[in-house]
């Protein structure tokens, strides 16, 4: 009874802390998504337009929906073009959303000569939560995706699945059975199968284990940009250099995915776009950033700046570049990527063996 009385009395304390244990893990999450930085930037080298001849030997782009209405191309330097996408409801592929609806003319638009993939588009957490513990509804979503990309002649599909929830094992088991699964059926019509992954997953609480995806997968895709969120503080899409100053680096992505990917799997993504954030004289946001098309940037700020003390220069650290501006009373500062910046993350990639790299996205540069 002793010992009975002295276990209840461990156990009761237990109980009482494990609902805030989950809440304080919760609170990390957030707070990790739009963790502020600071930053001391040196004036250095002047942006450029001029876009240097790609290194890589495999290229490819992403294709978005909403762009198939944009300027005619003829995609001659991409080796392969991903439409983006489809996408799931909690009753199977929607097929009254205006990405489904496009597949016949992405295909017209690419023509017959390009390798296309088709991505599954999972960006609502609720449905992709419900298609994760729904194993029926999971097999639904991957045969209908694999049915897709078989008629209307894609080569491959890439997953998107973004995820925001604490990596317990039962949410990495069923993220694991998902990919498997839609390797599997892949692989029976011989098309060929990527997944893209955050370029903070380790940085980061993830609910993805690397070491298993990429062993079910032909390609592993990391998104390198959107490290500087736009709900958080000023700082670069992804830099190449500073692990010290933001915490975290492109190099440091890299290795890290390197343990567990071999090089000849990696594609990195670059994001050809960049945030404006309205800032207080601390250079901290006031509000969330709003996203600009590198398109966007190039006529607003390097053309010629439509703003007041307008002011722009590369970080020798990150590799990206840096507008700081006035609207009227209000303070700016925006962060970007180019093909400059491109080309010295790409430059470091060689060095890694990685030679693959895509462009997100079609119309914004």
């Amino acid at each position: 009874m002793k010992k009975l009385a002295v276990f209840i009395g461990l156990l009761l304390p237990l109980l009482f802390l494990l609902p805030y244990a989950l809440q304080t893990a919760k609170d990390k999450v957030k707070e990790d998504l739009a963790k502020p930085v600071h930053s001391s930037i040196e004036p250095t080298l002047s942006p450029t337009r001029t876009i240097p001849k790609a290194t890589q030997e495999k290229t490819s782009i992403f294709v978005p929906y909403w762009s198939l209405s944009s300027r005619n191309t003829s995609f001659s330097e991409y080796d392969e073009l991903i439409y983006f996408g489809i996408t799931p409801t909690v009753k199977g592929i929607d097929t009254d959303e205006v990405g489904y609806k496009s597949l016949k003319r992405f295909i017209r638009m690419a023509g017959e000569k390009k390798k296309t993939s088709l991505t599954l588009r999972m960006l609502d957490s609720t449905v992709n939560l419900a298609v994760l513990k729904d194993k029926k509804l999971q097999q639904t979503v991957v045969k209908q995706t694999v049915d897709l990309a078989k008629e209307h002649g894609f080569d491959g599909i890439v997953l998107d699945l973004e995820l925001t929830a604490l990596p317990f094992s039962s949410t990495i088991t069923q993220i694991n059975s998902l990919v498997s699964q839609l390797s599997s059926e892949a692989k029976k019509d011989d098309l060929s199968f990527a997944v893209l992954l955050y370029g903070d997953t380790f940085y980061r609480v993830r609910p993805f284990e690397v070491k298993t995806i990429a062993k079910s997968v032909d390609e592993v895709m990391i998104m390198a940009y959107d490290f500087h969120k736009s709900r958080g503080n000023p700082g670069p899409n992804f830099p190449l250099d500073g692990r010290n100053v933001y915490g975290y680096d492109f190099k440091k992505m890299t290795d890290d995915y390197l343990q567990f990917v071999p090089p000849e799997k990696l594609t990195i993504v670059f994001g050809l776009f960049g945030y404006d954030w309205e800032v207080d004289g601390s250079q901290k946001a006031i509000v969330n950033g709003s996203s600009l098309s590198f398109d966007k940037i190039d006529q607003s700020f390097l053309e010629k700046c439509m703003y007041q003390d307008c002011k722009t220069t590369r970080d020798p650290v990150s590799s990206e570049t840096r507008v700081t501006y006035t609207d009227g009373e209000k303070k700016h500062v925006v962060w970007f990527e180019d093909m400059t910046s491109v080309a010295k993350k790409q430059e470091f990639l060689e060095t890694r063996g990685i030679t693959s790299s895509s462009f997100w996205a079609y119309s914004y540069f």
